[in-house]
């Protein structure tokens, strides 16, 4: 029988941890993650036509977006549409674009390892069709190679080298 209550008792307390807390906090994405539909001012990947849409104070609808920040400085992050940061590696390749005057162009972009991809000012875009990745630079220090005399013609330095030798 105290098994019973034993069992019972403990089924309930895994119900009173699974709720959630009255007095956390949602998560709420960021003012500048809102992307208003009717603006046209850039075409969405197809993956956001059936995101949910919310109104703001004037009464227009908005939908939440992904969005990449930073780069500045060499760091960037992506705030995902429900308040998140992204926890995964960010790649930075270029895609090939075509310029108003009919001259091709590489612009950079970003991809997740989940297939997203953003253009050079953090906004979605679809996967581009002609993609180049970016060559990152060695980070490894190596031992700087010190030339001396390297104005001087061969024959002087190694005179002097040899001069600088016998010294010793």
């Amino acid at each position: 029988m105290s098994s019973e209550k034993t069992k019972k008792l403990l089924d309930n307390l895994k119900n009173i941890t699974a709720k959630k807390d009255s007095l956390q906090t949602k998560l709420q994405p960021s003012c500048s993650n809102r992307y208003w539909p009717d603006s046209k001012t850039i075409t969405l990947p197809s993956s956001y036509d059936k995101a949910k849409r919310h109104k703001d104070d004037e009464n227009e609808e908005f939908i939440y977006i992904d969005r990449v920040y930073g780069g500045l400085f060499g760091y960037q992050s992506l705030e995902q549409k429900d308040g998140t940061t992204y926890k995964g590696k960010l790649y930075h390749k270029r895609r090939l674009m075509q310029g108003a005057d009919g001259k091709n162009f590489y612009s950079s972009c970003t991809a997740t390892v989940d297939g997203r991809w953003f253009d050079n000012v953090g906004m979605p875009i679809e996967q581009p069709k002609q993609v180049e990745i970016e060559k990152e630079e060695d980070k490894k220090e190596e031992t700087p190679t010190v030339e001396m005399w390297s104005s001087e013609p061969k024959e002087k330095e190694d005179k002097e080298l040899g001069m600088l030798k016998k010294l010793k």
